[in-house]
């Protein structure tokens, strides 16, 4: 598992940066407010402001890590000013370095 960041710069209207930011099957994607005056609140729609966190992100703090179950494309909202929005697309994992076809023991053999 990964842990992911997303940015929100400042502006009007703010950017969540990257945008679309693409996570795997139960990575972690945080949001980190990087705008000094104004919160924002990353949320599914207006409908369901704690779909992702309960809160606000204060000016210059981070959220907690929200991890995302399934394979699919989120659109999001920022609860407090209209017209900044952003995008998850959550793929399936990747494979292991080996693919997962390991074989037991440092030289393929059954360790004792």
């Amino acid at each position: 598992m990964s842990i992911f960041k997303i940015q929100i710069n400042a502006g009007k209207p703010a950017v969540f940066d990257p945008n679309p930011r693409t996570v795997y099957v139960n990575d972690s994607v945080f949001w980190f407010n990087g705008d000094p005056n104004e919160a924002h609140w990353p949320a599914p729609s207006a409908s369901n402001p704690e779909g992702f966190i309960a809160y606000q992100i204060p000016p210059s703090t981070q959220s907690n890590q929200v991890s995302f179950p399934a394979v699919q494309t989120i659109s999001y909202i920022c609860i407090n000013h209209a017209g900044e929005t952003g995008q998850i697309i959550v793929k399936t994992p990747k494979k292991s370095a080996f693919g997962g076809k390991t074989k037991k023991g440092a030289f393929g053999k059954t360790t004792k």
